[in-house]
């Protein structure tokens, strides 16, 4: 689990990550009963319906200048996101997210009512799309029922689904628009001063490790940190006396993204890492197994078996691309504040009945969950799927 944790100001990909996953919902269908499992189960876990359903549909949730923002119509949001994003759909019971998402609501639609004609027109056709999605994924024979269920419970039509993603994808046009003018803003030098800050999180390295965690995963029981640096060293000494990689990955590490394949991360980028173990990628000599290397997810066994040094000229075009979002994003956050700000939003959430434990655990794990328990990044409500 060596992984960064990240969030950007992407929280338009957040509102709109639905459409997405719906849309990856409707390229399953046709295929197999197994290959589509994944997708069955987001339907079917998006099948509860909110814990605000009980709310007053007249009960106002929010007030800016210019309108006013009432449970009756954030509930449908609330349930589009049940449907097609259950796992961020999660976070809607967490009162702060819950918060943050209204703002993030009212802004969406404030956007949408001052987009231009060109800019709705973009919109509808993006809706126009999604309904296409929907409607292949209504007719699945696989995943059709458990969507049409999710829909029944979580009390939304179509059509009622279709209009929301008119208004967050025109919304959303107003941002990217946005994005696009700082974009050209970025010079060439911008982006060479950018990787000189850091060269060397572009190296590419392959690496073996295996992690003792401060939690016992068959105990659930947390590990002091002696214990854990000891069963570490026990690991080490194993391997520097022949032991088996393969062997020892499976019986010692808590990593689940790489114990069965011997603790292998094969050429990866060291910038995904999180900073100690990054470190440890970069300079660990090649060939040695080292010293166990403390993160805040445990100790690591390391061997770095391979490291390509990154060089500017060879940056591929998604490096490139990345190194502009990390200048253009504090810009758009920027941006996203006062436009927010402008609106004066006053949130006034009820208070709501507490989630069962199983439904707080899952929402806790929900940002986990959407990345590899390994040592990459974690998504949060604020974070978009592509914000790598």
């Amino acid at each position: 689990m060596p992984y960064n944790k990240r969030g950007t100001y992407r929280r338009f990909a957040f509102l709109l990550a639905a459409l997405v996953l719906l849309a990856a919902m409707a390229t399953a269908c046709g295929k197999g009963k197994n290959e589509n499992s994944g997708a069955s189960a987001s339907a079917s876990a998006s099948a509860s319906a909110s814990p605000t359903a009980s709310i007053d549909p007249d009960t106002v949730l929010a007030t800016w200048d210019g309108g006013e923002l009432k449970q009756a119509e954030f509930g449908k949001y609330e349930a589009f996101m049940n449907v097609t994003n259950p796992q961020m759909g999660m976070y809607l019971s967490i009162p702060q997210y819950k918060e943050e998402i209204v703002k993030q609501y009212i802004l969406q639609k404030a956007f949408a009512e001052r987009a231009t004609d060109e800019q709705k027109k973009a919109g509808k056709a993006q809706a126009d799309e999604f309904k296409k999605q929907l409607d292949t994924a209504l007719k699945d024979e696989t995943n059709g029922a458990s969507l049409k269920d999710a829909m029944k419970t979580n009390n939304i039509t179509e059509d009622e689904m279709v209009d929301l993603v008119v208004t967050l994808a025109t919304g959303g046009e107003i941002s990217t628009a946005k994005e696009n003018e700082v974009k050209a803003t970025i010079k060439d030098a911008d982006v060479k001063a950018e990787f000189d800050k850091a060269p060397a999180d572009y190296n590419v390295d392959t690496v073996r490790h295996i992690l003792v965690s401060f939690t016992d995963p068959a105990t659930n029981k947390e590990r002091s940190d002696a214990d854990a640096l000891k069963r570490a060293q026990e690991v080490k000494k194993k391997l520097e006396d022949g032991g088996d990689w393969t062997a020892l990955a499976k019986e010692y590490s808590d990593d689940t993204g790489s114990k069965d394949n011997g603790g292998l991360y094969d050429k990866t980028q060291a910038k995904t890492w999180v900073e100690e173990f990054k470190n440890a990628a970069n300079t660990q000599a090649i060939g040695v197994i080292g010293d166990p290397v403390k993160t805040e997810y445990g100790y690591h066994v390391m061997k770095v078996e391979a490291r390509e040094a990154a060089t500017y000229d060879k940056l591929s075009q998604t490096d490139m691309d990345a190194i502009v979002s990390t200048l253009v994003d504090p810009k758009m956050q920027t941006y996203i504040q006062e436009e927010t700000d402008k609106l004066k939003i006053k949130v006034t959430l009820p208070a709501e009945p507490s989630p069962s434990p199983s439904a707080s655990a899952s929402a806790s794990a929900s940002a986990s969950a959407s990345a590899p328990a390994s040592p990459s990044a974690s998504a949060s409500p604020s974070a978009s799927a592509s914000s790598k």
